[in-house]
Order: structure tokens, then sequence, then C-alpha cells
């Protein structure tokens, strides 16, 4: 077996020089690259110093050492990946940075960190030019250890690497097969480049955006491998950077199923690893949530492992849990199957977790394993602690693919060493093809010329890149752009596209000749689309919504006396459900019949919404109340006190069950609601002598354990209209007189006082309480004569809005007549959107046509005709 050594650059090259090896059985063939050959030379298990070795020794020189310049510096995020860069840009150039003619303060400091990690490096592990001195001194192996040597497809070697071919060339035979133009005097052994040849046309495909590139891309893939003939080893696709695409490049060939390899790597967080890094960075960074908790006990192998997993079944979903003390109290009576305690568990990882990025270490070997422990100690050597939220969209992970058998996405200066005989490039505009070079953070032109210090900027790489595979005589070249960028910028043409590059501009909606998925397929084929029912529904449902004006069976409405509705009809409704009965059936039916409700996002707000701040002040008053041995005679202070302590109470547990502000804004919240309370408990004198009043009294409802029995019985059934509706309710205040011949009701609202509120009687069926309650209260106290029923606006002291007497009566006989007709409508399957249904605080409005207020203009007149019985009621006061 004879040894020969082939040195390519870039991952992609080197596996598939491995390939081509153990295809053609080449056992004496080593496939290397030129650092590695070095090591390989320099014997004694050498090895070159990587990047992940690198920075948190550098990190440890900026803290450790005294410097000239870069000491005001040397603490600020991201300090240790620039000084490497430099480093590795000063060791590539092979300049030294004590001598002339490079003296400079700068340059000195930059000598002392790489001091220092000569010092602390490992053994065995050398840095660039230490590793390059080593293979020098043992050259005289090279017969035997490399043998002939040939670099296939490298565009340059690094200055640094030069001396070392050069002594190479003494003792083996030295071939390259040089792609490009570029001035290789230096070197001393066989060039054995051929001439490029450009075609003599060439296409470039202009498509609207990235994303449409990538579609178009993914179609030109497809069409290759439908021929029969072409293999998925036979295509590529590239870029100069493959950001801008990889995202739109991993959804789409995932949905096309089309074999395609990621030569640069899959970013971390498409993997569960990544994931799991990602869930526990939000934790740490942005503090504690029940949802964030949940996700990363579900994606932590340690809290996967050490819990249940149903462990948070008996946590309110509701509930924030914002701070450590709210999780405390809502783990007390949790345990695991062995019978130990949950918030052992948890807890002491809630603590760390609350102490923020400076226990990140800690929490990655407690919470992480396995590959999800490896990317959160690469973020950590890449930057702080702090930022580990965008370090993770940085990182990532080897595509499990082999390029082999499987189209490559690649950088064009990878797909350099490895062209394929179909190739496709991206990206042909001016913003990023050639990409224009950076200047050196540490080292701008007036410390070190940009021209000594790079010895292939990034803009030449990038024209030899285009010019060198685009003149591959063995393959066939597609060019593309885009002429708008993500973000809607105008993308003007590269320089590199010349006259005799022919443009073919391709719309984003073009039926192609192949389609990449099976969407894509029936985007393209109507008549195959038009025939699968799902599609018919779709055009059938968006026909009758934009182009019908009478209601239509996607308006609403299903068959007579339906089951599900009868059952939903037959429980117990509230004020809130007969409202939403009234002013907007088909919503009655999605949330009631059918259970649709919006989620409960456990963010942390920074004030309660409305509803919610009505339920605080309702819970407030009910605390309060129960609190007080009578609300007729309490005195002042007796209520301030109830007040007081009914505060206290809520405010420590209802973090437990819902989410709350941040907590001096909580105790802000809790004190206005309180404030609204004491105007509820205030609001006037005496019904008359005697009388008794209650605060937050339930009825109508059969399940209630507390059997209380004044005024009236809790479990008591309410039945009205004629089709016997159960109503159930708490009612905020009741006052009986002592015969219970007078009853003064109040609903306390907490919203903003309308201005007509002593005109509305029923306010087109919004507002039901007063009427509706007023009924409760005859079927519940029987004797009652003279029943009053009031709205308590808290937020201002104007008196209450009364209704008693015939106004009374007849709202009540109102309501229930459009009940009864309500009713009866939806048992005839009559539900379609009413007045509510179009409201901007409806919950359900994106269950409804997008363009609500056109779709609304178009229907009025035919949901109106539809319900014309219960149409009425909406233009009542």
């Amino acid at each position: 077996m004879k040894r020969h050594t082939v040195v390519v650059e870039g991952n992609l090259a080197f596996r598939m020089q491995r390939v081509v090896a153990a295809q053609a059985g080449d056992h004496g063939l080593d496939v290397t690259t030129v650092p590695l050959l070095a090591a390989r030379l320099a014997g004694g298990f050498s090895r070159p110093a990587d990047h992940a070795t690198l920075v948190p020794i550098v990190a440890r020189a900026l803290a450790e050492v005294t410097f000239a310049e870069i000491e005001k510096v040397k603490a600020r995020p991201g300090m240790a990946r620039a000084v490497l860069s430099s480093l590795e840009r000063v060791w590539a150039a092979d300049i030294p940075f004590d001598i002339p003619p490079y003296p400079s303060a700068r340059l000195s400091d930059l000598g002392r960190i790489e001091a220092y990690l000569r010092e602390h490096l490992p053994t065995g592990i050398l840095l660039p030019r230490d590793l390059r001195d080593r293979a020098l001194e043992r050259i005289a192996h090279a017969r035997v250890v490399v043998g002939p040597l040939h670099l296939h497809r490298l565009v340059s070697v690094d200055p640094l690497w030069r001396p070392l071919i050069e002594a190479l060339a003494s003792l083996v035979e030295l071939t390259w097969d040089a792609p490009g133009t570029r001035d290789r005097k230096w070197f001393p052994g066989t060039v054995l480049g051929a001439a490029l040849h450009p075609p003599e046309h060439l296409t470039c495909e202009v498509c609207a955006d990235p994303r449409a590139e990538v579609v178009e891309a993914l179609r030109w893939t497809r069409a290759l491998l439908s021929d029969g003939v072409t293999q998925a080893c036979d295509i590529a696709i590239a870029s100069t950077d493959l950001s801008v695409w990889d995202d739109h490049m991993l959804v789409l060939a995932a949905d096309a199923g089309l074999p395609i390899h990621f030569a640069g790597g899959v970013s971390a967080l498409s993997t569960r690893a990544g994931q799991t890094c990602a869930a526990l960075a939000d934790t740490m960074i942005n503090g504690l949530s029940q949802d964030r908790i949940r996700r990363l006990s579900l994606l932590s192998p340690y809290l996967a492992e050490a819990l249940p997993p149903d462990w948070m079944k008996g946590i309110p979903t509701e509930a924030g849990l914002f701070e450590p003390g709210h999780w405390a109290r809502s783990l007390e009576t949790l345990s695991r199957t062995d019978g130990s305690p949950i918030a052992t568990v948890v807890m002491p990882v809630l603590y760390d977790l609350v102490d923020g990025p400076k226990a990140a270490v800690k929490l990655g070997k407690l919470l992480l394993s396995g590959s999800s422990l490896g990317l959160w100690q690469e973020a950590l050597r890449l930057a702080p602690a702090a930022a580990m939220e965008m370090t993770l969209t940085s990182l990532r992970i080897a595509d499990d693919r082999d390029p082999a058998n499987n189209v490559v996405w690649a950088r064009a200066s990878d797909l350099v060493g490895a062209p394929r005989k179909h190739m496709r490039l991206l990206g042909l505009s001016s913003r990023s093809w050639p990409r224009g070079d950076n200047a050196d953070p540490l080292l701008p032109d007036h410390v070190l010329n940009a021209r000594e210090l790079v010895d292939l900027p990034r803009l030449e790489r990038d024209r030899l890149a285009f010019e060198i595979l685009t003149g591959h005589q063995a393959s066939k070249v597609t060019l593309s752009r885009s002429r708008r960028s993500a973000e809607g910028a105008f993308l003007a043409k590269s320089g590199l596209l010349q006259r005799q590059v022919a443009e073919r501009p391709l719309s984003r909606t073009r039926t192609p000749d192949h389609a990449f998925s099976e969407g894509d397929r029936l985007l393209a084929r109507a008549e195959d689309a038009l025939a699968l029912p799902r599609i018919q529904s779709v055009i059938s449902c968006w026909t009758n919504w934009t182009r019908r004006l009478e209601t239509t069976p996607h308006d609403g409405g299903f068959r007579k006396n339906h089951p599900a509705v009868l059952r939903a009809l037959s429980l117990p409704q509230s004020a809130t459900s007969l409202r939403r009965l009234l002013r907007d059936p088909l919503g009655y039916v999605w949330l009631r019949v059918l259970g649709m409700t919006a989620p409960e996002l456990a963010v942390q707000p920074l004030q309660l919404d409305a509803m919610t701040f009505g339920e605080l002040v309702h819970e407030l008053l009910r605390y309060a109340v129960e609190r007080m041995p009578s609300l007729v005679s309490a005195t002042p202070a007796e209520i301030d006190s109830a007040l007081e302590a009914a505060a206290n109470s809520i405010g420590e547990h209802w973090p437990l069950t819902r989410a709350v502000p941040p907590r001096l804004l909580w105790l802000d919240t809790i004190e206005e609601a309180r404030r609204r309370a004491h105007r509820g408990l205030t609001v006037d004198d005496r019904f008359g002598p005697g009388t008794r009043s209650f605060s937050e009294v339930p009825f109508g409802t059969p399940e209630s354990q507390a059997k209380r029995s004044d005024p009236w019985r809790e479990d008591q059934e309410v039945l009205i209209g004629r089709f016997g509706i159960l109503l159930k309710g708490r009612i905020d205040r009741v006052d009986v007189k002592p015969d219970r011949r007078g009853v003064r009701m109040s609903d306390y609202k907490t919203g903003k006082t309308p201005r007509d509120v002593r005109d509305v009687i029923v306010g087109g069926g919004a507002e039901v309480q007063r009427a509706l309650y007023a009924v409760a209260i005859k079927q519940l106290i029987p004797e009652a004569s003279t029943i009053i029923s009031r709205l308590v606006y808290l937020d201002s002291i104007e008196p209450p809005a009364r209704l008693e007497g015939d106004v009374l009566e007849q709202a009540e006989e109102m309501l229930l007549r459009f009940i009864d007709i309500a009713v009866e409508g939806l048992k005839a399957g009559i539900a379609y959107a009413g007045p509510d249904a179009f409201a901007g605080y409806n919950q359900l409005r994106i269950a409804l046509p997008a363009a609500l207020d056109r779709y609304q203009r178009r229907k009025d007149e035919g949901l109106n005709a539809a319900q014309h019985k219960l149409a009425p009621l909406w233009r009542e006061r």
C-alpha cells in the first residue's frame, strides 16, 4: 500500500473526497486539511487548537492580564471572540507581534494574549504558528508520513502555511489543481489547474424575494430529479451567506420531502436539544412563569425524569406564578408517586433560575445532558450568559444526512472544493454577491494595513467562487436573485452579472412545470385541487362569504333540534350567556355548544384587563362581606378593616391562580379595587328600618355545597320563559326589608359610567342583569311586592341607575319574550352573527371572516332578515 495525501478545504470537500477514495478502493489515501497535515508531521499526538478550546482561555487572559491599549475595553461583551478573530487573522498572515516592521501597542497586547494561550493550552494542543514550526522540525519524515501530496481545489493557502508547503516540495511530489486565476507563483510544485470555460450564455432567474428564490430552487431540483438520469448527488444549491435563505430552505425542503444535506449544519433551534436550551435560556433570562416552567419540565432531561408527567395537573392553568413564593404555596399539596413532595425537586431549581445568568453554568449541568448540555456550554463559550437567547440562534449542528447521496445546500466557498454537475447559485444581488469586507475591530488600517492582514479578502473570495463555479467545465450552472429583500427593500443585481447574462423574471404566482411539494402541485394544478373535497369546501365557503348577500350554511345554521344544542340549553344559563344568546346566537353556539374558548396566556401583564379587574372587585367585595358580622350595621371602621383583610388575602392567593402584574403594580391595582369596593359597600343609606343586606348572593346553583338559606336557598331552581330555561347567577348586593315585601338588588359595574345610563332599560339586549335578576327574585322571594333593580358604577359618585315599578315589569316581559324567541330559533337551527359578533371585545372574532367590516356590510341585511324576530330587540333602548 502506497501512502499519499490529498489536502482539501472545508468539511464538504473533506467528506466528498473520502467518498471518492472509498469508491475507488484507495486504501493508502489520507484526506486532510493543511492544519491537520501539519499536526500529522508534528507527531506526538499534536493537534491544532480549535475555537472551542481557545475562547475560554482568551476570556481568562483578558481577565488576568494587564494591557497597554485594550485594558479599558477588555471586559466588554463579545471581547473574547473579537480578540480571537484578530489573532486568527494575524496568525494566518504570519505576522509577528513584537518585531519590526509591525511595532504597535495593540499588537503587543495581542502578543501577551498569545503568550498566555501558549502557557495554558492543554498538552498536545498547539497554536498555528507553533504547529507549523514543530512540523518543519520533523519535515524529514514527510516521505513516510505524507507521501505524494496533492492540494485539491484549494483557492489559496494562507501565508502561515506556505513555508511548510515549500519545505515539503523538496521531499515529496507536490501537485495542486488550483482553480481560478489567482497568482500562485510562490508554489514550488506542479500546478494542474485547468483553464476555466465561462459559458457563453447564463440565465439569471429573477424572483420576488428570498423565499421565492428557495421555492424556485426546489422546483428546479425536483425537475432535475424527475428526468430519470440526474441523481441527488449531482445537484447543489449555494450562496455566499446562507443565513438569508436557511430557514426557508429548512422548512420548505421538509415540506417537499427532498433529500437535502445542509453542509453548514442545521440551526440548533430546529432540534430538540436546541429547544431544550432555548427553554432554559428563556426562563433564566426572562424570569419565572407557569408556561416557561411547564415547557422546561417537558424538555429538561433532569426534570422529565424526576417529575411525573402530570405533576402540574393540580395547578390552575391561568396562574402566572412569577415568583418562587407563588410556586412554593402552589406546590405545598403536590407529591410524587413515591410520596415525596414535588417541591423538594422543583423549588431548588426555581431558586437557581431566579439568580439569572450568573447561575448559567450550574443550571446547565443540573438540567441538561448530552447534546443539549454541549450546546449550552458552546453558547457560554461564545458569549455572556445574558446574551444566551441571541447566541443560540447562531449555533449550528451537523446534518445527519450524508452529502454523498443527497442534494447539497452549501456556501459557495465550500462548493468550490466539491463542485457538482448541476449547480444553482442564489442571491446574485449587489448586497450579497460579492460581499464587502469588514474592517477588523481591533486591528484597523491605522494599526495594520488590511492588505497585509488578509491575504484573500472576502470580496475577492466571493468573486473567485463565482468565477470558478460558473466556469467549471463539467457543470451546468443556473443563477437566481431577488427583486426585494425579506424586509421589502429593493435589491440591485450583482456586478458579477455581465451583459451576457440574460434575466428571466419569475412571478411568485406562476404555474411551474414541476411542483416541489404537494401544496405547490395543487396550487399549480387547479383541476386537481378542485377535485379534493376540502378544496371544494373552502371555495364554497369563500364564495358564500364574499359573493352572496343572503345567509348561507357557512354563515351559521344547523339542523333542527340538534342534540348538542338541546343539551346546552338544558344546562343552567347565566346572565352573560343569555346576553350572548340574544345579541350573538352564533357566538352562543360556538361558546356554549361547541366549547370554543380563547386561550388564556399566562404572560405577566402590566395591568389587568377590564374583565379580570371586575372579577377582582367582586371577589374583594365577597371576602369583605364574609368578614363582617352584618353589612347593615357595620361601621366605617369595620368596613375598612374587612376590606383590608380581604385585600391582603387576595394579594397572596390570586397570583397562585392567574397572571397578575409585577408586585408594585399589583399592589396599586388592589388599592384601586379596594377603593371601588368601598364605594359598593357604602353607596347609599339603608333601604328602610331593619333592612338586612347581603353581598355576592348566588342563586340557581344545585351543585352548591354551602346550603345557604338566607335570603334564599342557593340550590333553589329558577325557571324563566315558556321553555323553562334554568337561570343561575350571583347578585352583587341584595337588600331585603324585614317583612320581605321589599327587595332592592344592586349590580356593580367596574367600567366607565355611560352618559345615558339612566335612559338604558335593556340596552338592545346588552343590559339584561337588572331584568333577569328581578325575575329571579320574584321566584326566590314570592312575597316581595316591591322590587328595585339598580346598576351601580363604582368609578364615580353618581346615583345608581334604577328600574322599578311598571318600567321594570315591561323590561321583564320584553326580555323574557325575546329569550323565548332566541331559544325557539336556536332549536330551529337559526343561529347567525348578531351585533356583539362584530364588537372589538369579542374573543371569538378570529373564527369569523378576516375582512370582518366588509363581511358585516355585505351580510347585514341578510343576517337581520334571517333573525327578523330577534332583531327588534337590538334597537330597544
